[in-house]
């Protein structure tokens, strides 16, 4: 009877011992699997953002900018994609300036403050009494910000276009860049190794 007990022991611990290895291998495949998965989102990422750069930094190395090297820095190539272009920066006779540095502060503006509104809502979230306001608010906030965004974006990329030769594309391609993006990418490589009209 007392050698039947210990083996039955026996055979309880090993089947422990066989559950808990197959735990931890479990665990370290899903664990693998996920530092896999982040890693291939981070290399899209970076790949996409590296394709949709080298147009950019090219056509800005061709047009003399001075810092060309600021289209690989996400801010810094705005200030790039702005400065592509010497038309008049127009947005419905709203906006105009013919100095495109004071677009660029003008975006800056735009992200800068969508930043920190999302920021004091989110804190206003936490306050009983103002969160029900700053629900309302941030939903408002989200709904709005990106025809603002996308319409500033329309104007840079549509005097891109223009600057580039691609006059019967400019407003079917930057209008339909709002939805989708791919658009604009493809017509960078298209306008990457033209010279730069300033007089269109």
């Amino acid at each position: 009877m007392n050698e039947l007990l210990r083996s039955a022991d026996s055979s309880m611990s090993m089947e422990d011992m066989m559950a808990a290895g197959l735990g931890l291998t479990t665990f370290g495949v899903s664990m693998a699997f996920i530092v896999f998965m982040w890693a291939f989102i981070f290399v899209i990422i970076v790949g996409f953002y590296v394709a949709t750069t080298i147009p950019i930094y090219k056509m800005a190395k061709r047009a003399g900018l001075p810092n060309a090297w600021l289209a690989w820095i996400p801010i810094g190539e705005m200030y790039i994609r702005l400065k592509l272009s010497r038309r008049e920066f127009n947005i419905f006779n709203w906006i105009v300036t013919k100095d495109r540095d004071k677009a660029f502060i003008g975006y800056l503006w735009l992200v800068g403050g969508f930043v920190l509104a999302i920021v004091v809502l989110m804190i206003m979230m936490i306050i009983p009494g103002l969160n029900i306001i700053a629900v309302f608010l941030y939903y408002g906030l989200m709904m709005i910000y990106p025809i603002i965004f996308g319409i500033f974006m329309w104007r840079v990329n549509y005097d891109i276009l223009i600057t580039y030769g691609m006059q019967e594309h400019a407003m079917w391609a930057s209008v339909l860049n709002y939805w989708v993006p791919y658009v604009m990418i493809v017509m960078s490589y298209i306008i990457m190794n033209r010279d730069p009209d300033y007089k269109a």
